[in-house]
């Protein structure tokens, strides 16, 4: 479904992200059935992160054969290598939360148009919620335009972050940050 209201560009991307969507709200249904590969410690792929790569590729390169791709798991081997517009793909964001069955991982693509972001698509499928963004033009939740929280106090504020889990990550720095902004802030969120 693509709506009069987005740049030409920003429907290619929707319709690619729920297609990519279907494809992981369809394995979600039986998780314990997906093939997982590790790509290093605590970084995982799986045939669904290819799966929904692909068919994100298919979409954005069928509409914009002369396109330039970025993608997680192929990196740059399809389209075009020197155009100004790049499409930057992560078919499965969240793919560890994906594979232990915690429903929090979304289908993110991007467009950099000479290096600027310019265009952006965020879908979670499990909730059916598709944040847009353009340039200039604001941001949206299924239509509905969202902003920046007004709250400027950190005792008024929800943090919601990662924590590194790489080797090689700053582990214990990290935590001295967290533990030091944790009793100030109103609450802290991990979701993955």
């Amino acid at each position: 479904m693509s709506s009069p209201n987005l740049h030409p560009m920003l429907n290619v991307a929707v319709k690619a992200a729920r297609a990519a969507g279907a494809i992981i709200n369809r394995a979600a249904l039986d998780v314990e059935a997906v093939r997982v590969s590790q790509k290093q410690v605590n970084d995982f792929v799986t045939e669904v992160d290819h799966a929904a790569e692909q068919i994100i590729i298919e979409t954005l390169l069928g509409a914009y054969p002369g396109h330039g791709i970025l993608a997680e798991e192929s990196g740059n081997e399809h389209g075009a290598k020197d155009s100004d517009y790049v499409w930057i793909i992560d078919p499965l964001d969240g793919t560890t939360n994906f594979i232990h069955g915690f429903p929090v991982y979304c289908v993110s693509i991007a467009l950099s148009v000479k290096g600027r972001i310019e265009q952006a698509v965020v879908y979670d499928p499990t909730r059916n919620d598709l944040f847009t963004a353009t340039r200039g033009r604001g941001a949206y939740m299924n239509d509905r335009r969202i902003r920046v929280s007004k709250r400027v106090r950190l005792p008024e504020c929800l943090i919601s972050t990662g924590f590194p889990f790489r080797t090689g990550d700053n582990f214990k720095q990290y935590l001295a940050i967290m533990a030091d902004l944790m009793p100030r802030a109103a609450g802290l969120r991990r979701p993955g």
